[in-house]
């Protein structure tokens, strides 16, 4: 595996001995802004967050940077004012999406007036079979909905999560993804294997982010103009479980409220080989891209997606 080296220019230099600093300024700041959020009103939340966005759009400088790199070959048509129109609006979509998550709690009262499903009968029907499923959503629009998704649609599962590593912020992140219907689930902890076992075991779905460079068990297939290296666990599970595999793509749509679309991507009879890997990997990857597409304005542009490269590949 080779590395594009061009993101070599965005590295951020964290020491690693202010680390313990810089979580505890990060958990002081959260509780702060959960607290001055829960005073206003959706509308007025989504509002701050534009102003929060616009604010980091401007000072983030290398995150920025990324964007617009990423940018280049990935909409290659578009005139460098578009393009930096299109990152000014993905940092104001990211403020809007913390902002809402700040207040999550609000919106779980009365999920149908802030959010809309589009075809949801898939995942019942998906579920029919009693092998669990797979449920595949990418960092768009809102991903945080995600566990009132699982209270809306009265199903149950888990996800796999990364833990930051600082105890307190870890609980903060967690109380506001908390739902009786989703069980987060660390990554790499000895009882995650268990859990998934468990999971399809009963029936039960599976939620997976299939959009990022993660350092997890990978293919490499075409995302927009370039090879990237894609998680292979939503196809082999499909194989091992026998279970079909879903996506769950949201978007904010322009009234403020969000939209969450299901589509049946995969189902058994696998062939269950390595090829059936690479081609279902690349289909779901096409049908992110196709979403993606739609709402260019709404996917984290800044996250290092094509940052490990295939070792014949020049890019």
């Amino acid at each position: 595996m080779a590395r594009d080296n061009y993101y070599d220019t965005f590295k951020k230099n964290k020491s690693s001995s202010l680390k313990k600093i810089r979580h505890f300024a990060e958990y002081l700041i959260l509780i702060s802004l959960q607290k001055f959020a829960a005073l206003w009103s959706l509308k007025s939340n989504q509002r701050f967050g534009k102003w929060f966005g616009e604010l980091a759009y401007l000072t983030a400088r290398k995150d920025r940077g990324i964007a617009a790199y990423q940018l280049d070959f990935s909409f290659p048509e578009l005139s460098e004012m578009e393009k930096d129109r299109l990152v000014r609006l993905t940092f104001q979509g990211i403020g809007k999406t913390f902002f809402e998550t700040l207040i999550v709690q609000r919106i779980r009262k009365t999920p149908e007036k802030y959010i809309t499903l589009v075809n949801e009968d898939v995942v019942h029907k998906a579920l029919q079979a009693g092998n669990g499923a797979v449920l595949l959503f990418g960092h768009v629009g809102n991903w945080e909905l995600l566990p009132t998704i699982y209270e809306m649609l009265n199903i149950k599962g888990i996800a796999v999560e990364s833990p930051v590593g600082d105890n307190k912020l870890d609980d903060l992140l967690l109380s506001v993804r908390k739902s009786d219907n989703i069980v987060m689930v660390p990554r790499g902890d000895r009882s995650s294997a268990r859990s998934i076992l468990s999971c399809f075991r009963n029936n039960e779905v599976f939620l997976f982010a299939m959009d990022q460079d993660t350092r997890v068990k990978s293919v490499f297939v075409d995302f927009f103009n370039k090879k990237a290296s894609t998680a292979k666990g939503a196809v082999t599970f499909g194989q091992k479980f026998n279970a079909p595999v879903i996506s769950a793509f949201g978007a904010r749509l322009p009234d403020g409220s969000h939209q969450y679309t299901f589509d049946l991507l995969s189902q058994a009879p696998y062939r269950c080989d390595e090829a059936e890997v690479i081609e279902l990997t690349q289909h779901y990857t096409a049908h992110l891209e196709k979403h993606i597409r739609a709402y260019p304005d709404q996917w984290v542009w800044f996250h290092r997606r094509w940052k490990n490269q295939p070792d014949d590949n020049s890019a």
